[in-house]
C-alpha cells in the first residue's frame, strides 16, 4: 500500500506521518504534500492507494482536491482529517470514504485504514498486476526505494536485506561480489569476517521473504557473487534506461533517496535527460 498525507501545516504532516508509520510499518511507502497542487503531482507520480487530507487549505479545498485525485486514480481511498465537524456532510458528498476529526488519534486512523483496506475491491489485485505489466513484482526506485507484490509491500526481516535488493537492482541484474556489497551497505565502516558472514544472513532473509509470497529463484548466487532476477519485476528505473517515456516522465530528480550510494546513479540519470 502507498499512502499520501496532505496538509498545509508542517507540524501536522509530521505528526500524522509518525502515527501512520506506527500503524503500517517501515516497509510501507508514505508520501507527503504541503498543498493540494503538490498532492495532485504526487498522485500522478506514485498512484497512491490511500490519502489522508485536510479539508481547509489555501488554493484548493480538500473537497475539490478529492475530486481531482479521483480523476487521476479512480481507485484511491480518501480520508478527510479536519478540526471542523461541519465539513462532514459535504465530505460525504465527494469521493471521500472516511472522515476523522483532528487531532487525529492512532485509534481513529487505524480504524479508517482497517475498514477501507477490508473493503477494497478484489479487482484491485488484477489492476495492480496490470500496472506491473503482468510481472510478479512492482519496483519503485524514483523517490524512495519500494518493492511490492500484488499491491502490498514485500516484508524483509532486516533493513539491510531490502537495501541489498535495492543495490542489486541498481546494478541491473549483474552479478555483484560480496566485497562490493559490503562496501556499499556499510560504506566507510571497517570490513571484517562478521560482515562477510552477515551477507549470507541477508541473502537467506531475501530468499525467505520471496518464498513467502510464492517467488522462487529471485536471488542468485555463484562464486561468492549475487544477482537478482530482473525479469520478475516491473521497475521504473529499468524502464527509464530502456527509453520508456512514461518512466521518464515519472522521474522527478529523485532516486532511492534513503541510500547514500544511490547518488552516483542519480547523477547518471540526470545526465541522460
Amino acid at each position: 500500500m502507498k499512502y499520501l498525507i496532505v496538509d498545509d501545516e508542517k507540524i501536522i504532516v509530521e505528526g500524522m506521518e509518525d502515527t501512520l508509520r506506527e500503524i503500517v510499518g517501515d516497509s510501507a511507502a508514505i508520501y507527503t504534500a504541503s498543498d493540494p497542487f503538490e498532492a495532485i503531482e504526487m498522485m500522478k507520480l506514485h498512484q497512491v492507494d490511500m490519502v489522508f487530507s485536510d479539508v481547509d487549505m489555501p488554493g484548493m479545498n480538500g473537497l475539490k482536491l478529492a475530486q481531482s485525485l479521483s480523476e487521476v486514480n479512480p481507485d484511491v481511498d480518501i480520508v478527510f482529517c479536519t478540526g471542523y465537524a461541519h465539513y462532514s456532510l459535504d465530505a460525504w458528498k465527494t469521493t471521500a470514504k472516511a472522515f476523522i476529526l483532528k487531532p487525529v488519534s492512532k485509534e481513529d486512523m487505524k480504524a479508517a485504514i482497517d475498514r477501507l483496506t477490508a473493503s477494497r475491491k478484489p479487482a484491485g489485485v488484477s489492476e495492480t498486476a496490470d500496472k506491473a505489466d503482468g510481472k510478479e513484482l512492482e519496483v519503485i526506485c524514483f523517490g524512495n526505494f519500494e518493492i511490492f507484490h500484488k499491491g502490498a509491500p514485500v516484508h524483509f526481516a532486516r533493513k539491510k536485506s531490502k537495501e541489498m535488493v535495492a543495490y542489486l537492482i541498481d546494478r541491473k541484474g549483474a552479478m555483484v561480489s560480496t566485497g562490493e556489497l559490503r562496501s556499499a551497505l556499510w560504506e566507510e565502516e571497517e570490513d571484517n569476517e562478521e560482515k562477510k558472514g552477515y551477507i549470507r544472513v541477508l541473502a537467506n532473509d531475501i530468499r525467505k521473504s520471496m518464498e513467502d509470497i510464492g517467488i522462487s529463484n529471485f536471488l542468485r548466487n555463484d562464486m561468492d557473487c549475487y544477482s537478482v532476477d530482473i525479469k520478475s519485476m516491473s521497475c521504473d528505473y529499468l524502464k527509464f534506461l530502456e527509453g520508456d517515456e512514461k518512466a521518464k516522465k515519472s522521474f522527478a530528480d529523485e532516486y532511492m533517496m534513503q541510500y547514500p550510494w544511490a547518488e552516483n546513479t542519480l547523477g547518471t540519470l540526470l545526465d541522460m535527460l
